[in-house]
């Protein structure tokens, strides 16, 4: 009988030969499963596709992202930003969602190489092209003075000219590095990666748009606050929050003034009286006096006629002195009453600014007029060789009495009569001597 069953020397060789079969097999499907899971995830990676993802770690190599993905993405420091020499801590913080864009797939474990630079970028010039053409303002900051302008970062660099930087000339550029500014695009052209910006349009558009509320909420007689903007020799300008109005000169003050600035100085604060708005003129007149208390009512509840009191003189006329007795308030001495004595000309005794005492003679409130006279409050002006007298001809000089009153009053003073002609002869003598 013949034996058909397989010695254990062939079991072993065929167990050996079906270990092998199967290991290749197991390492064909392990290699297709490998090969089909990178052409999966280069299908869902492919380079220049934009992610979002959430920071996990920083540290000297780059920034590590957590994309959904196996294994975390990779940001180089260099991609980090199109800024050099930024510390990443600035740029990013550890749990921070973040834009990323893939530059390529990496290794055998396919490690993903990110660029928030790069998704930075096209961030940027969406914002930037659609900025220009909804009007919209973006906010970027001054990273740099060059010639004839400044650098701003938004992402992207932009360039805003000098002559757009504010509304008024600047002479000190770099003194808006560093801070953040609202602009709007004046010019985009990608394929030269040029951007052009405006501050001054973009204060233009926000003052417009100030104004324009302010002068919907001012109503005459309110009172309201605002800054002194400019000077001119017929007012002062004065902002109200976008919107300018005129306080005139006669306004400015309850007393005469030669120019604004005796009264207030540009970037002061100041309270003042809406007194006209013509929104179709564009104009907003003010009174700075009329928000401030009245002189005139104070000085009337103080003063009482006959009263003495201290002022000093503000004005000179043919006439007339003005004097002011208190801050804003001024009276009229008339020229009879300067003094006890003639005086033609006031000026040859009184100059601006003496002080002097005067008596008050009428207050009419209605009028806002006060009647002086220094002469009765013992206070006139003195005599001496430069007051004229007029004689009874019409003409003006110097009379003998003007100049010998003292002595001439001791000749025509009456005397005993026995005494009389001695002493008119003594008195010959002596003037014949």
């Amino acid at each position: 009988m013949t034996n058909t069953e397989p010695t254990t020397e062939e079991q072993q060789a065929t167990a050996a030969q079906e270990a092998v079969d199967n290991d290749s097999a197991d390492a064909g499907e392990s290699m297709e499963s490998l090969m089909a899971a990178q052409d999966a995830m280069d299908e869902a990676f492919k380079p220049g596709q934009l992610l979002t993802g959430k920071v996990v770690r920083i540290d000297s190599e780059g920034v590590l992202v957590d994309v959904g993905y196996k294994t975390e993405g990779v940001i180089p420091l260099h991609q980090l930003s199109h800024r050099k020499d930024v510390d990443p801590n600035e740029i990013v913080k550890v749990g921070e969602q973040v834009e990323v864009t893939v530059t390529r797939v990496e290794g055998a474990e396919g490690t993903l190489i990110l660029s928030k630079k790069r998704a930075d970028l096209e961030s940027a010039w969406f914002r930037v092209i659609k900025a220009e053409e909804t009007g919209e303002i973006l906010t970027a900051t001054c990273t740099e003075q060059v010639k004839g302008g400044l650098i701003v970062d938004l992402g992207l660099r932009g360039f805003v000219p000098a002559s757009h930087v504010d509304l008024r000339p600047v002479h000190d550029l770099s003194d808006y590095v560093g801070e953040s500014l609202e602009l709007k695009v004046l010019e985009v052209d990608k394929p030269r990666r040029k951007v052009v910006l405006s501050r001054k349009k973009a204060l233009e558009e926000q003052r417009g748009k100030m104004r324009e509320n302010t002068m919907k909420n001012l109503e005459e007689g309110q009172i309201v606050s605002g800054t002194v903007a400019r000077l001119t020799n017929f007012g002062a300008f004065i902002n109200l929050g976008g919107a300018d109005g005129l306080v005139h000169i006669s306004e400015l003050s309850w007393k005469r003034i030669k120019h604004p600035n005796e009264v207030v100085r540009v970037g002061e604060p100041v309270d003042v009286r809406v007194l006209s708005v013509s929104p179709e003129k564009d104009r907003i007149s003010l009174s700075l006096r009329q928000a401030r208390p009245d002189p005139w009512t104070t000085a009337v509840e103080s003063m009482r006629i006959n009263d003495i009191v201290p002022g000093k003189v503000s004005k000179l006329a043919k006439n007339y002195v003005f004097v002011e007795v208190a801050d804003g308030v001024e009276g009229l001495v008339p020229i009879s009453e300067l003094a006890d004595f003639r005086v033609s000309k006031p000026a040859e005794h009184f100059k601006p600014d003496q002080e002097v005492k005067v008596k008050v003679l009428e207050i009419k409130p209605e009028s806002r007029r006060i009647l002086l006279s220094i002469r009765q409050a013992g206070g006139g002006a003195s005599r001496g060789e430069s007051v004229t007298s007029t004689r009874g001809d019409g003409h003006s000089g110097f009379t003998i009495g003007d100049r010998l009153q003292g002595q001439l009053a001791q000749f025509l003073t009456p005397g005993p009569s026995a005494d009389a002609e001695p002493a008119a002869e003594e008195g010959g003598e002596q003037a014949a001597e």
